[in-house]
């Protein structure tokens, strides 16, 4: 059998702190879906911005913890992010102007 050479790259300390970042808003998109004071969650209208935002994170996270060598998967996965975020931002704007 062949040994697979093993050519890690080192985790730049940028990538660090996006690691951090992505946990605590991994952690602060788990504490807004379970707080009872956002918009009313009654039906599915007013869980569409729990999820939103939860997933907004998650990919952020998600991408944060990706090998430093696929930097298009990375790309990707922050640009997803960024997407459920603006999508989060305009229901919760819709959620505050149909009341």
């Amino acid at each position: 059998m062949e040994k697979k050479e093993n050519n890690r790259v080192e985790v730049s300390m940028g990538m660090k702190l996006c690691r951090v970042i992505g946990v605590l808003l991994v952690l602060a998109a788990i504490a807004y879906v379970v707080w009872h004071g956002d918009f009313d969650d009654k039906g599915i209208v007013g869980y569409v911005d729990d999820f939103m935002l939860f997933m907004a994170a998650f990919t952020f996270a998600h991408g944060s913890f990706q090998r430093p060598e696929r930097r298009y998967i990375r790309r990707q996965l922050y640009m997803l992010s960024s997407l459920f975020a603006l999508l989060a931002l305009c229901w919760v704007i819709m959620l505050a102007f149909i009341k």
